[in-house]
């Protein structure tokens, strides 16, 4: 390994300890003066190597004091904790003709003045201090490197130093060692210093040394020119979002990732020309990416036409949500979107596309083809709503999408749950309806239920898993009648056949047919045990040998507690499924299937109250109740799955027997009844821990926001069509990995849309540490 600068001035230094022993006494002390104190901020670490002491205020740990202690040192008669032989005294503001003429030396440096003629002198060969350029561009008795010898490298050279001796010589020398090459070996990422100093200017001061801070204004100047002494930190923000000239590259910097500097959205909304404010000019420019004022107007504006949209007819509602969705397309690419201050940007964006799946209602020529119809396109159509609810987190945005995605969903929502009901209800009187099978009895397989997992939040998991590197098989079944927990979650236990009964007690519940206790949780629990099934409470990962139920997460909980305010919880209810998923592959178990018992419904504002007359119900539910024997009602019913003589009354299409009720299960309707059977199977494609790791993956629009862990330093995250070949690069600009695990990317070309690519994780030397396949603007 070359040597460094330091290396190579530590042995000028022992080089000038030499003599000529059969000539020459040893020198008592190498004097080096040093008028412009230009060494002082490398002295510490020399001293490390050489025996050193320095000129100075007294302070013995650090083998500096006055002139006499310094003398005492080099005669030995104080310790300094020296090995033996020649001291190298340093002089800092000393010049070498001061010690010169004894008779006129100054009463400070008299003590050592007379060393000079029983020492040797560290200095140039014309007898002047070695300055810092003067040392590195000796070729005999320097470095031999070639200096610049304008003013400016001049005065930057000792600002440098503490960094430049750290460097490779062999790297030094073939360099020129000017002004610019030392302000960027002081600011090795002038943008990124730039971008901090606007985002924190108090902050940043105090956290340069002065030789960093004068090599900061001196770059500022040069390259941007801009003062940041005098200007400060709202004219620098002006000037970012002027966006002219190098301030473009600047800016591009802060939009790959705005999130690291907080402090600039509010330096940029102080420095906001006033041309650019309505009413200011004749010329005022139209909205642009650069202010958060316009992006803020545009949230506003789009606020008030969402709120419309219920006003309309559905054929003018699913016009007006295109039109607007293609007006603020441009939105979801900018910085204020990878803030999160473009919320409606994006539910605009989800209720185009809720309108878009909402124009073609569900097949209805059998439960074959509405099932099949559900299962390929219309769980979409449920999760564009919960994703456009989400989006608008703020009350008065979450108010405004929920009306416009009431009315654009409530339509296709009732038409299709009565065309499940037309189709079922015939099918159930000849028992024809077929739930799906108890979870399995195969050795090394753990059922996982989740209460209340829709399909479309299915598909979520489905993501995840794939992100993860698992191979995932999703089906559907249908869910046992009518759809409540009471009733389908028995139905699902593996146990063996007979064990569970219609209970006797006239609720929705089955019961243990040997005890004809109520099947509740421990109920349940007791009776899988007894038939050999491992129950694993919380993370208890059990024999993977044999078989085993489990359960993770309550997706129909959050439902009840927080009705609409389930859309908030959702991915955090996904995160933990595939985290109990995952614990139980990794502890060994080689299948995998999540089961649920019944979905649901979600509507913004409620579902439309049908009236159920309570005599004619044992039990009534939001959208279900157990009649009473002979009762007549004018509303649908199907035989209880536990006992077909009993009959269940279905709130028709998507209404409830109950007020008021925007979540709510128990009815026929794709939702509800239309469940995911999800498989995931163990095998090699489980990742091992340690490395990069893609976790998350979610589209907004053509923003692809990707999650991830394990990434260290200089790694980028790309969106290519072949994953090894740069070239083929579809996203806006490739991003650096950040510390907050959170990376944003665009892709500019909305051709590029349902296409394959390639998400790649890239080392600094172009190797993929990462990778998964994705579909441009889907998240599956």
């Amino acid at each position: 390994m070359s040597d460094t600068g330091l290396d190579r001035l530590v042995s000028r230094l022992t080089e000038a300890l030499a003599y000529n022993a059969n000539a020459e006494v040893e020198p008592i002390a190498l004097l080096w003066p040093d008028s412009g104190r230009q060494w002082e901020s490398i002295l510490a670490r020399i001293g490390e190597r050489l025996p050193l002491v320095s000129l100075g205020d007294y302070a013995p740990d650090e083998r500096r004091g006055p002139a006499y202690w310094v003398r005492c040192v080099v005669a030995g008669t104080v310790q300094a904790g020296l090995p033996e032989g020649t001291r190298i005294v340093y002089l800092p503001g000393v010049a070498r003709g001061e010690l010169r003429a004894i008779d006129t030396c100054s009463a400070e440096l008299a003590p050592i003045a007379e060393l000079q003629y029983r020492g040797q002198w560290f200095s140039s060969p014309n007898g002047k201090d070695w300055t810092v350029r003067a040392l590195l561009g000796h070729a005999e008795h320097g470095l031999g490197l070639r200096v610049a010898e304008d003013a400016d490298t001049a005065a930057m050279l000792p600002r440098a130093l503490s960094l430049l001796v750290d460097l490779p010589v062999d790297r030094l020398a073939t360099q020129l060692l000017d002004a610019d090459f030392l302000r960027d070996l002081i600011n090795p990422d002038p943008v990124k210093r730039l971008l901090d100093w606007i985002d924190d200017p108090e902050g940043f001061r105090p956290g340069v040394d002065e030789a960093q801070w004068l090599a900061f204004v001196q770059k500022c100047r040069a390259d941007y020119g801009f003062d940041p002494g005098t200007e400060g930190a709202i004219t620098a923000a002006e000037r970012l979002g002027g966006r002219k000239g190098r301030w473009e590259q600047v800016w591009m910097r802060f939009a790959e990732a705005p999130e690291r500097y907080p402090g600039i959205p509010e330096r940029l909304r102080q420095a906001k020309p006033l041309e650019f404010f309505p009413g200011q000019s004749d010329t005022t420019p139209g909205p642009s990416e650069t202010w958060p004022q316009d992006n803020e107007d545009g949230e506003l504006q789009l606020r008030a036409l969402i709120s419309g949209i219920a006003e309309l007819t559905p054929e003018q509602a699913r016009g007006e949500t295109e039109r607007l969705d293609a007006e603020h397309a441009w939105r979801r690419g900018t910085v204020w979107a990878d803030l999160d201050r473009s919320p409606l940007a994006f539910a605009i964006e989800q209720l185009a596309h809720l309108a878009e799946l909402a124009a073609r209602p569900l097949s209805a020529r059998d439960l074959v083809s509405l099932t099949a119809d559900y299962a390929e396109r219309g769980w979409r159509a449920d999760d564009a709503l919960l994703r456009a609810l989400a989006a608008a987190k703020h009350p008065a945005d979450r108010g405004a999408v929920s009306a416009a995605a009431a009315a654009l969903y409530w339509p296709w929502l009732q038409a299709g749950a009565a065309a499940l009901q037309a189709v079922i209800g015939p099918m159930a009187e000849d028992h024809a309806y077929r739930p799906g099978l108890p979870g399995s009895t195969a050795a090394g397989t753990v059922s996982v239920f989740v209460d209340g997992l829709r399909l479309d939040i299915a598909h979520r998991v489905q993501a995840r898993l794939l992100d993860a590197g698992l191979q995932i098989d999703l089906r559907t079944c249908l869910a046992a009648l009518p759809t409540v927990t009471s009733t389908a979650k028995p139905a699902l236990v593996p146990v063996s056949s007979g064990a569970l009964i219609a209970d006797g007690d006239q609720d929705l519940y089955a019961a243990n047919a040997a005890t004809r206790t109520k099947a509740t949780a421990g109920v349940l629990r007791t009776l899988m045990s007894d038939n050999g099934v491992q129950v694993l409470d919380g993370a208890a990962t059990g024999d993977p040998a044999g078989t085993a139920w489990t359960e993770a997460s309550s997706v129909d909980r959050l439902g009840h507690e927080q009705r609409i305010g389930l859309v908030d919880h959702v991915d955090e209810e996904v995160e933990r499924i595939v985290a109990r998923i995952r614990e139980l592959l990794d502890a060994g178990w080689t299948r995998v299937e999540l089961l649920s018992d019944h979905g649901w419904i979600l509507l913004p504002g409620g579902m439309e109250k049908v009236e159920l007359p309570a005599a004619t119900t044992v039990v009534k539910k939001g959208r279900c109740a157990r009649l009473k024997d002979g009762a007549e009602v004018s509303v649908p019913t199907v035989p209880w799955f536990w006992e077909a003589d009993v009959r269940i009354a279905i709130a028709p299409g998507a209404t409830c027997f109950e007020a008021n009720k925007e979540y709510e299960h128990g009815g026929v309707s794709p939702q509800e009844c239309i469940v995911p059977r999800l498989t995931v199977t163990a095998g090699a494609t489980v990742r091992a821990t340690g490395g990069p790791e893609i976790t998350g993956i979610k589209w907004l629009g053509l923003l692809c926001r990707v999650e991830l862990t394990g990434v260290g330093s200089n790694a980028l995250v790309d969106l290519r069509g072949l994953p090894a070949d740069p070239s083929t690069s579809i996203a806006k600009a490739a991003k650096e990995a950040c510390d907050a695990g959170r990376v944003s990317l665009i892709v500019p070309d909305d051709e590029h849309e349902g296409e394959r690519a390639h998400l790649v994780v890239v080392a600094e030397r172009g190797q993929i540490l990462a990778q998964r396949e994705v579909v441009v603007g889907r998240n599956r």
